[in-house]
């Protein structure tokens, strides 16, 4: 079962490993693709050529228009404090265990002081008598002892 195991472990290890060397690889070349096309136009410039249909555009004015078209000024609401955020018990995961409990004071009760309820058992002290000990012919006998 143990060996069963590690061979597991060591082959979903193995199988890990080439996944990953595979995406690594695929990145790599994914980056050099942009590099290794022929003349002046890269990859990038392929995309912006299909995007506007005309080869013939300045690249950096259609690289400003696309990141100027990327910025959309977001605006978000102020944040509000709640009362649990400033509520100190939400954030104190010990505070429960810390708080004591009150309990009643004990009570002798009328049971507990009556005679009766002790005065009669279900068992009877009996003194046991045990047979003496006595010793045996194979307690002494060399044969046993001296093998």
């Amino acid at each position: 079962m143990k060996t069963k195991n590690n061979v597991q472990k060591a082959s979903t290890r193995l199988l890990a490993l080439g996944l990953i060397l595979v995406v690594l690889s695929l990145n790599v070349q994914a980056q050099y693709l942009g590099k290794s096309l022929s003349g002046t136009a890269s990859f990038k410039g392929i995309a912006f050529a299909m995007v506007d249909n005309s080869i013939e555009s300045d690249l950096s004015s259609i690289e400003a228009d696309v990141y100027v078209s990327n910025f959309d000024v977001e605006t978000e609401e102020a944040l509000k404090v709640e009362d649990w955020m400033i509520y100190r018990a939400s954030f104190d995961v010990y505070s429960q265990y810390l708080q004591l409990e009150q309990e009643e004071a004990l009570k002798v009760e009328d049971w507990m002081i009556d005679n009766k309820t002790f005065d009669h058992w279900s068992f009877q002290f009996t003194e046991e008598t045990e047979s003496p000990l006595e010793l045996e012919d194979w307690m002494t006998s060399d044969k046993v002892w001296n093998r």
